[in-house]
Parts: C-alpha cells; sequence; structure tokens
C-alpha cells in the first residue's frame, strides 16, 4: 500500500469528521515485525506521541478506545479515537484521531465512521498486487465527488470518471424506488426524457440484477442468472457489452450503476470485482449526501415512514408483541369500570366493655377466669388476700365488746357523762366493722354480667401485690359489636360514613360479613411505620361464633372507577408528590 494512497485517504477522513485536530496511521511493514507511520495530517504534524501511544494501547487490548481529556483549566479539552483496521494476513493496522471534545452522545458517530471508512484499506490490503495507481484515482474519485455542491452533481462526476476510468460507452446511475428503479444520471447526457425507450429499458436492466442480488454481465454464456432485460438493452442499442452492478448499504438495496461498452473494451472479471468494491464503498457517502440535502419535510416523511416500518415490521417480533399486549391491557384497563374498594386492616371490638379493677390495695389470691373466658353475672373471676381484713374485723369486735362492757358499767352508777360518750364510741366501732364487712366482700371480684374476658390473664400472678385501681380484667358482652378499620392515610379521602363494605375475619375465612362505615376519627396515629385513621363500623346481623379481637381484612366501597385509575392511584400519588417537591412552584 502506498503512502501516497495512505495519506490522501487520511485527509479525507479527517476532513469528514468536524472538529479535527491530527492524526496518525500505522501500518504492519512488509516483514511484518513492527510498526510503521503510514501517514500523518496535517503533514506538517510533528509531535504525535500521544496518538503513537493510544496506538500502542489499542494493538495491546485489541478493541477500539475513546479517551477524552478534559482536564486542563482554561484550554479547550479534546477526544482521542483509536480503531484497529484488521487485514487480511491477520495482523492489524491503527489509525488514532485527535478532535475537538464533543458530547459523548456523539462518540459512537464518529467510532462508525472510521469503521466505515478503514473499509478502503481492507480492500487495498486484500489486492494488494493491483497498481497503486488504481487506489489512487478512487481516492481521488472520492474527494472529487464530495468536494461537489449537490447531490446531482457527485453522481454525475462519478458516472463520468467511471466511464473514463473502465472505458465504457455510457454509465448509468439509478435509484431504487418504489422496488423499481429510476435513472438520474447518465454519463453523455444532463438532459434525458424519463420516459425514452432507451432509459425503459436500462431500468429494466437495473431491475433485474437487483432482484437477482447479483452481478449481471452480459454476455456470459455459461452464466445460470436470468439476463432478458440485458439481451433486449443490448439487441435494440447495438450494444456490446453491459455489466449492471447493484449497490447495497446495511443490508438494504440504495440503486444500482448499469456500464455500457463496447466488446473490445469489456469488463474482465477484475475489472467488474474492482468496480464493485468501489461501488460499495463510495454508496455511503452517497447516501449520507443524499439525505443532507433533502428537505424538512421530505425527512420528516422518511422518518415517519421508517419509524412505522420499524414498529409494524417482523424485526423485534417479540418485544413488539410484549408491548402490543401491554398496550391493549392498558386501553382496556382505561375503559372498564369496577369498584373501587379500599383495603384496610380490621378488628373486632365491643361495643361495651368494662374493667375490673383492684377495689383495694393488696395480694392477689386466686384467679379463676382468665382471656378467652365466659363468664356468668355474678361469677367469681379473682379473689384477694383478707387475711389482713379478718384481723382487723376481730381487733373491731374485741373493741366493740369493751366498748359495751363499759356502757354496762356507766349505766350502773347513772354516770350519764360517760354514757353518752361511750354509746358514740360504740356507734364508730360498728360503723368500722361494717366497713370492714365490705371491704371483706370486696376481696372477690364477681362478673358484672354475662360476657366474656378479652384481656387479663393472672394465673402467673399470684401472691404479687396489687394496688387500688389496678386494671385486672376486661370484659366484653357476648352482643353488640363494633369493627374498627386501619386505613391508610392516602385513602382517608374516599371514605365518608354510611359506604358499605366486605369484611373476612381471619378465624372466618369462608364467612363474609356485610359492614358499614359509622364514625370516622379525625386524629391519625403511627401503626407499623405508617399513619393511620381508625374508622368505626357496625356490623349487619352478626353470626353467634364472634369474639372480641378477632382480626381480618376489610374493604371499602368508595364508588366506580376505571381500572387503569385502580391500579396506578398510588403510584400516581407519589409521583405527583415527588415532582412537586422538586418543582419550583409555591
Amino acid at each position: 500500500m502506498a503512502k501516497t494512497f495512505s495519506l490522501d485517504w487520511l485527509t479525507i477522513v479527517c476532513r469528514q469528521i468536524p472538529g479535527s485536530d491530527s492524526a496518525i496511521l500505522l501500518m504492519p511493514d512488509k516483514e511484518r515485525s513492527l510498526m510503521q507511520l503510514m501517514a500523518k495530517w496535517p503533514e506538517s504534524l510533528v509531535e504525535h506521541d500521544r496518538l503513537t501511544q493510544l496506538a500502542t494501547q489499542t494493538l495491546e487490548q485489541s478493541k477500539a478506545l475513546c479517551i477524552s481529556e478534559h482536564h486542563i483549566a482554561g484550554e479547550r479539552g479534546f477526544d482521542f479515537f483509536s480503531y484497529r483496521i484488521p487485514l487480511e494476513s491477520g495482523l492489524h493496522g491503527v489509525i488514532v484521531i485527535k478532535i475537538n471534545a464533543l458530547p459523548d452522545k456523539k462518540h459512537k458517530a464518529v467510532m462508525h465512521r472510521l469503521q466505515k471508512s478503514t473499509q478502503w484499506l481492507e480492500l487495498a490490503n486484500r489486492n494488494s498486487g493491483v497498481d497503486d495507481g488504481f487506489y489512487n484515482n478512487v481516492v481521488g474519485l472520492l474527494a472529487s465527488c464530495l468536494e461537489q455542491s449537490t447531490y446531482p452533481l457527485a453522481l454525475l462526476k462519478m458516472v463520468s470518471v467511471l466511464c473514463v476510468q473502465f472505458n465504457c460507452d455510457r454509465v448509468a446511475f439509478a435509484e431504487l424506488s418504489h422496488h423499481h428503479c429510476r435513472i438520474l444520471t447518465l454519463s453523455d447526457s444532463t438532459d434525458f426524457d424519463p420516459r425514452s425507450n432507451l432509459i425503459q429499458l436500462l431500468a429494466s436492466a437495473m431491475d433485474e440484477a437487483i432482484e437477482q442480488d447479483s452481478v449481471i454481465a452480459f454476455p456470459q454464456s455459461k452464466s445460470a442468472l436470468i439476463q432478458r432485460a440485458h439481451q433486449e438493452l443490448a439487441r435494440q442499442y447495438g450494444s456490446g457489452a453491459i455489466c449492471t452492478i447493484p449497490l447495497v448499504d446495511n443490508g438494504n438495496f440504495f440503486g444500482a450503476v448499469t456500464l455500457i461498452s463496447s466488446e473490445v473494451n469489456a469488463m474482465d472479471g477484475k475489472s467488474i470485482k474492482l468496480c464493485q468494491q468501489f461501488l460499495s464503498l463510495i454508496t455511503p457517502f452517497l447516501i449520507r449526501q443524499r439525505e443532507q440535502e433533502r428537505s424538512i419535510s421530505v425527512k420528516l416523511f422518511s422518518a415517519l415512514t421508517d419509524g412505522l416500518k420499524a414498529l409494524f415490521g417482523l424485526t423485534f417480533l417479540k418485544l413488539k408483541l410484549i408491548i402490543g399486549t401491554i398496550t391493549l391491557l392498558l386501553l382496556f384497563a382505561s375503559l372498564i369500570e369496577s369498584d373501587h374498594q379500599v383495603v384496610a386492616d380490621a378488628v373486632l371490638e365491643g361495643k361495651i366493655q368494662r374493667v375490673i379493677a383492684a377495689p383495694m390495695s393488696g395480694y392477689l389470691l386466686s384467679a379463676s377466669v382468665r382471656a378467652g373466658d365466659t363468664v356468668k353475672q355474678g361469677d367469681a373471676m379473682a379473689e384477694l388476700n383478707d387475711t389482713d381484713l379478718q384481723l382487723e374485723k376481730a381487733k373491731l369486735e374485741g373493741h366493740l365488746q369493751k366498748l359495751r362492757r363499759q356502757y354496762r358499767q356507766a349505766q350502773a352508777v347513772r354516770d350519764l357523762v360517760k354514757l353518752r360518750v361511750v354509746k358514740e364510741q360504740i356507734t364508730q366501732a360498728k360503723a368500722e366493722i361494717d366497713f370492714n364487712d365490705e371491704q371483706l366482700m370486696k376481696t372477690r371480684l364477681l362478673a358484672p354480667f354475662d360476657g366474656v374476658v378479652i384481656d387479663g390473664d393472672l394465673q402467673q400472678m399470684l401472691g404479687t401485690p396489687i394496688e387500688r385501681g389496678d386494671g385486672l380484667f376486661t370484659i366484653a358482652p357476648l352482643s353488640g359489636y363494633r369493627i374498627m378499620l386501619k386505613v391508610d392515610e392516602s385513602d382517608i379521602a374516599y371514605i365518608k360514613e354510611g359506604q358499605q363494605g366486605g369484611l373476612l375475619l381471619s378465624s372466618l375465612p369462608n364467612t363474609k360479613l356485610q359492614l358499614t362505615i359509622a364514625k370516622i376519627t379525625a386524629v391519625s396515629k403511627a401503626d407499623s411505620g405508617s399513619n393511620i385513621f381508625r374508622v368505626e363500623a357496625s356490623l349487619q346481623d352478626p353470626p353467634d361464633m364472634l369474639r372480641p379481637g378477632m382480626e381480618g381484612l376489610g374493604k371499602i366501597n368508595a364508588g366506580r372507577a376505571s381500572l387503569l385509575w385502580i391500579w396506578t392511584r398510588k403510584i400516581r400519588n407519589a409521583i405527583s408528590l415527588w415532582l412537586w417537591s422538586w418543582s419550583w412552584l409555591p
């Protein structure tokens, strides 16, 4: 590969990448024992140690590199791109280019441009036995095409140079549009009638090559390809040799080129191969230049068309089916309405609850019931130690007897003053005894009504001291219940008095109970890491097996709404609060 070709190629690459500062191209030498500098841009470049260092790093790591160096304060930053060039021998060359700092999203486009451009060097390496002058002409042709101000001028330049390079009588270029070739350029004419017979035959010949996805060289007796359009073109216009080459980019047909020459100057297999390789390399540049010159309306229409093809095509079919299914599900959910139900934990409580408290200070002697037991009115529930009270009673009775003897003695001696004093002391002693008897009666704690003990287990507290007023038991009647619902604060706005709902208790999972909202407390409290409001509800026709303290789950009917609204309500509320917390709005 000549250095002239390498320098011309490197110059074109750098001019095609905006903001290029410098670049080098390293290739293995003839002995393939070390890398040599084939080209540098600009030619006056002297200091390229950093570029050479990145080239070595690329070869060692066996991958392309993109490094940004923006750390120098007060100076503009640079991006370095290093790309390996695979060669037919199994070795690799390296191109390293330094450009002004670009946004990260544009790095991929630069690397893609380098990848496309290195195909020229791969072509030259595979055909190293070909005269280097041809590759110089190829680079010159590319440069001349890129220098043209418009896409039509670039096409005209291309067919003209092809005509001269391969000694053709006529070269035609056509774009594929709506599955049919449309002639845009002829090498010997700048103005032609697209409805003329010659243009129609040329387009048919190009369609014939594209439909078979092959290069057609006519005449070729041993070819298995269909050549009817080429035969008709040669018959009507006396053409000696015709060669049609389809143009392909990224697996899509772009158009075709037809070269017509005399039998003496017919293209051989080597020339056809070189022409085919050249056209495959120049096609991406032509497509890019055409896209740049399109009007905004055409670009928008093309983008819309490509988007619809990508959306409804067969590519990524599995992903599209998943997205389509989700979209249909969301559409269905937005149209179908259902009951909006607020779910809350529920606890069953009795409407009346009585606390059995200690009537006096003392010691617990016995406890005959505990939580969960059913009691009847008057049943003994617990008993306090009455030893001290019995001793106090005996003492008071002895004192009373003493006072009565004193009363009789004063009565015998007719001591009226002492009689009055002793009589009052006797009355006081009797009152103390009556009070003591009442205290003894209170040592036995009795059930005030029929009910169930919902709190209190004193079996493990026998003999322990208790103080007056300590709660020992909680009793609730066996009839008359209420439901306490723990409604989350995010749902309390949907709850109103009078709403209906259902209740399932953990102990009765197969029995659904009907409830009605009776009262909403205005104060929230923390429960299990969240704020809840206690909502009171009444039961309709409660069964006999209900007991206070049962827990379950309640659902309150809060109106009707679409399924999509119901499913996304909490997520939307959370997002709304988050956005408001970060917004600048008051």
